[in-house]
Formats: structure tokens, sequence, C-alpha cells
């Protein structure tokens, strides 16, 4: 029976996943980004436009950032090139119910044996906690059978919550969905969104910086035992200033658990979500 390695796998991602900074320099690992529209001006997402540079932009801009999703075409010829180097080609992308991005991936994968394509029904950095954690699985080689039942356990399972100080981006963006009845823009509280099923949902309002910090933990608490091993990530959008209270607060309360980087929020997911937000994403193995 073909077990799929790291020599033999490649994965393949959309530049939602918002990932540390070297994230693609390993082998067998690919972004196809999405782009960010300035008025006149576009740029791709994590190529043209470092998250840096994003923020720094959208604080100055006159006009607000639109987006798009990758052309079929340019996943084509990623899944192209991909297959004359690997067996096999797992391509994970954000929810569905976010963009169109999964269906044009699923379309351009059509005539090519061996590619896959996942919607995680999630966004952001989330994506990439599942992507390395496959990979560890990867390292020692697995059936495709076993990969198959990893994912879905990861897309069950995983949790993700992110605190955003204003919910004014996710409004004029239209991503607002289920969240739409958390009350923001009050001086001091602090909306908590969470994903469920690819839909944005609001989980919680607190006051102050200090209680969203506890809120995060409670959820961590909520969703492991003590002896549970967690995988968690952390990530940013322009506020790393942020993530080292973050994750202390994580690992006060469940000390065995272990955080595998700190991710960077992108164009893409900064233009709908705004400066500022902070977030954490767990799964339990």
């Amino acid at each position: 029976m073909t077990r799929l390695t790291l020599d033999n796998t490649a994965i393949v991602v959309d530049s939602t996943c918002d990932p540390p900074p070297g994230y693609f320099e390993r082998p067998g690992l690919a972004m196809v980004p999405l782009k960010v529209h300035f008025g006149d001006e576009t740029f791709r997402d994590g190529v043209d436009l470092t998250p840096g540079e994003f923020f720094a932009r959208l604080a100055s801009s006159p006009v607000l950032p639109t987006t798009s999703q990758p052309t079929v075409g340019e996943f084509t010829s990623v899944y192209r090139a991909l297959t004359a180097d690997y067996e096999h080609v797992l391509a994970f992308h954000l929810a569905s119910t976010m963009s169109g991005t999964y269906q044009a991936s699923l379309t351009a994968a059509q005539p090519f044996a061996g590619v896959e394509v996942f919607d995680t029904h999630t966004v952001s950095a989330t994506i990439c906690l599942l992507v390395d954690r496959l990979r560890a699985r990867l390292a020692d080689g697995i059936t495709a059978d076993e990969a198959h039942d990893y994912i879905a356990h990861f897309v069950r399972n995983n949790h993700m919550l992110f605190q955003v100080p204003t919910l004014e981006y996710l409004r004029r963006g239209g991503r607002i969905g289920k969240a739409q009845s958390m009350v923001g823009d009050v001086f001091g509280i602090r909306p908590l969104i969470t994903v469920d099923d690819g839909e944005l949902v609001a989980y919680a309002k607190v006051r102050g910086e200090r209680r969203a910090l506890e809120a995060m933990s409670a959820m961590l608490g909520a969703r492991s035992a003590p002896d549970d091993a967690v995988k968690l990530i952390t990530w940013s959008a322009d506020a790393d200033d942020k993530l080292p209270a973050l994750e202390a607060a994580l690992l006060a309360l469940r000390p065995k658990s272990e955080v595998l980087f700190h991710g960077r929020v992108g164009a893409i997911v900064g233009t709908h979500g705004g400066p500022g937000v902070f977030a954490f994403a767990m799964i339990v193995e």
C-alpha cells in the first residue's frame, strides 16, 4: 500500500492561511495568493505585499481595499508543476462559505491525478495548524486513509477564537455573518468571534484586554482536559505585542500544551478583520 510521505506529497494552501515568516521555505509547500486591490492597484497577498506593508497602506490609503480570489488558471499552473515532482498533492483552503477560492481550486484539480482539494471550513492561521499537524504525520509516513481520517478529525475538532478591536471592517466586507449581533465599537468592548462550520459566530463580548485574554483561556479550558495533548498557535494582525500575554495565559491554564508557531495576518484577512486582531487556534490530539 502506498504511503504518503514528505517526499511524495506536496501541500498547497491559499494566502489566507496567514503563516509565520519563512513558512514556505520548506520543500513540498506551495501557496496560491489571493489579491488585494487599492483602487486601480492590485497586489498578490504575501507576494507583492508583506503583512507590514499592507497594514501601513491600509492606515494611509484614502480608498478601502477589496479582495479577489485566485483564478482557475493560477491553480492549474501550480498543480501542473507539482504533479511533475510529487505523487500526491493535497490542497487546503479557507471556508467555501467565505470565498470562491475552494471552488476554483477544485475545478483546476480535475484533470490531475493525485490532486485532492479540501474545504477546511475555517480561515487564517488555523489552516497552517492543520498543515503542520498533517506534515508531522507525513514525516513518519501514513496511508491515504489515515491522512483523510486526520483531516476529518481536525476539521471537526479544531477551535479558534479571535479578538477584534472593531467590527467595522467585517461590516464593510459583508463577512460579519452570524457575528452580526455582536455589539462592538463601544469604548472598551472587545468582541470575540469564532468560526463554526465556515461561519463567523459571536462567542463573547468583554470589556478590556484582560477580560479578552481570560475569555480566550476559558475556551481552551472548555475544549480540553488538563492531560490532553493540545497543540496551539497564536497570530495577530499588526499586533504582535499582544501575543506574549496571550501565550502566557493559555499555557498558565494548560501547561502541558505546546505553542507551535505565531502567524501573521496578511492582506486578505486583514482587509476584512482590520488592524489589532489577535487570535489563537487549538487541536486536541
